[in-house]
């Protein structure tokens, strides 16, 4: 579904205006900020590293945009901010459309920009780049309204460099945790423990979310099977990567070693999570225990420890079997709602929570769960 702002939709129960869901607070747990031109970066760069890659193109997304295209390159027409450039790039606009007309009391700020630096060779420029975005959001963004929270990219290239990013700037005001644009090294992989154990002591939860590298460059995840030839396809195979980062976390150990860590798959859809689960517990009950190498049944530390987004819905044409997925996934601590904001399909929190997902379930979902995850960085 697209329900947007702009025109909101008005639903039995609700007035139709923006905001007027049954919910006390509301927590958006994916919106996504754009750089109207990447080479206002520069000047937070070293020279040697702002010629080499402001003499290339560093696009808005981590994909050639002739391969797989979107009609609308992937982000909602009428978000497109007077002062110009792309969706997203404004946030006294984003302000203006998103967080005021809906109550959004906290935005989770996820810079899927900052996966362009997933097929780059050169690692001190990923670095230089990832950190000049850091700063940037937290000025120009965080700096204008402090429900903008950010969630400071790290390189998928360097573990050491990622560690000394986050070392900067998990002290910092307005951040709520780190973003790992995921390359093609599994999650579960030891080289990243250190990262996760100082994510855990710094109670910054992990956030991996599509960047458009998938299918589409040289050392980012491919979905199985083969490469998607169109957008429809690749946009409803997105759940493959989630899928496999998934099981590589709980079955690497990960949560063994950092029981404290929490970890967010944002926007690779939900509605699988009960089936995977399931796989994933008679695998474990039916073979070898001491080789798969974890204590307890998968699906308890998905329950503990991970956490999904609610975009993009699944919508059956009975709700109830969406109502019956959720409580097969525990989605009273297993979800967040999150809007994609400005992408071509935004949802509309009002929609969602009012009309969607069964009652009892509105707050967790809105809020509680995310204050569960964030914690008072969020500044509720």
């Amino acid at each position: 579904m697209a329900a947007t702002a702009a025109e909101p939709l008005a639903v039995a129960g609700t007035s139709g205006i923006p905001g007027s869901a049954e919910r006390s607070l509301l927590v958006d747990a994916d919106v996504h900020p754009l750089i109207r031109d990447t080479s206002v970066l520069a000047p937070r760069m070293s020279r040697r590293v702002a010629r080499r890659i402001f003499g290339s193109h560093v696009g808005t997304f981590a994909r050639d945009p002739n391969r797989i295209p979107h009609p609308s390159s992937g982000l909602r027409l009428d978000a497109l901010p007077p002062s110009g450039g792309p969706a997203g790039c404004d946030p006294a606009f984003a302000r203006e459309q998103w967080l005021d007309p809906y109550d959004v009391n906290a935005a989770v700020l996820i810079p899927v920009q900052s996966g362009v630096v997933i097929p780059w060779g050169d690692e001190r420029a990923s670095q230089e780049f990832i950190s000049a975005f850091n700063d940037y959001l937290l000025d120009d963004w965080h700096g204008l309204d402090a429900r903008y929270r950010v969630t400071i990219s790290v390189t998928p290239h360097d573990p050491a460099a990622a560690i000394r990013e986050v070392e900067r700037l998990a002290g910092v005001d307005g951040v709520v945790a780190i973003f790992v644009p995921h390359a093609s090294v599994s999650l579960g992989r030891r080289q990243w423990w250190p990262l996760y154990e100082l994510a855990a002591d710094r109670g910054l939860p992990i956030v991996v979310h599509p960047t458009g590298a998938e299918s589409n460059l040289v050392d980012a995840p491919w979905v199985a099977g083969g490469l998607p030839r169109n957008y429809p396809e690749r946009h409803s195979l997105l759940l493959h990567p989630g899928q496999s980062m998934l099981s590589s976390l709980v079955f690497s150990g990960v949560f063994d070693a950092v029981p404290s860590l929490k970890v967010v798959l944002s926007e690779y859809g939900f509605s699988w999570v009960p089936a995977l689960t399931m796989r994933m517990d008679d695998a474990w009950e039916k073979g070898d225990r001491e080789l798969a190498g974890i204590e307890r049944a998968p699906s308890d530390y998905v329950r503990e420890s991970v956490r999904f987004t609610t975009q993009p819905l699944d919508e059956p044409a009975d709700r109830r079997d969406l109502w019956r997925l959720l409580e097969l996934m525990d989605a009273d601590r297993t979800l967040l709602f999150s809007s994609d904001y400005p992408h071509w399909d935004t949802d509309d929190p009002d929609v969602i929570l009012r009309t969607r997902l069964p009652h009892h379930l509105r707050d967790r979902i809105a809020w509680q769960s995310a204050v569960d995850v964030f914690g008072p960085r969020l500044g509720l």
